[in-house]
C-alpha cells in the first residue's frame, strides 16, 4: 500500500507519490505540484490517499506509457496512473 498525491488534469486521474511532493502552488491555469523532479501540472489535487494498492503496470503499458509508468491503481472508482515525476507524460509537463 502506498500515500499517493491524487491529481485531475483533465478527465485523467494521476498519482504521485506522498514523499516526492514538496508543494502546491496555484498559476493562472491550474496548478503546479512542485516535486523533487520540478513541477507537474494539474488542474486538481483530489486526495493525499493512503492504503491504495499499486498494481505493477505490465508489459503492455509499458511499451507504449510515453513515460515511466510506476503502476496502476482505483481511487474513487476511476482508474490512476502512477507516474515518476522524473519523466512525467507530455499533459503533465510544466512549459
Amino acid at each position: 500500500m502506498q500515500m499517493l498525491v491524487v491529481l485531475a488534469r483533465g478527465d485523467e486521474r494521476w498519482g504521485l507519490a506522498r514523499d516526492a511532493v514538496r508543494a502546491v502552488v496555484k498559476q493562472a491555469h491550474g496548478l503546479a505540484v512542485a516535486t523533487e523532479s520540478g513541477p507537474v501540472r494539474a488542474d486538481a489535487v483530489l486526495d493525499v490517499a493512503a492504503r491504495l494498492e499499486v498494481r505493477a503496470p505490465g508489459a503492455v503499458v509499458e511499451r507504449f506509457w510515453p513515460g515511466r509508468c510506476l503502476g496502476l491503481t482505483i481511487y474513487d472508482g476511476a482508474p490512476v496512473v502512477v507516474v515518476s515525476p522524473a519523466a512525467l507524460p507530455p499533459e503533465l509537463r510544466v512549459d
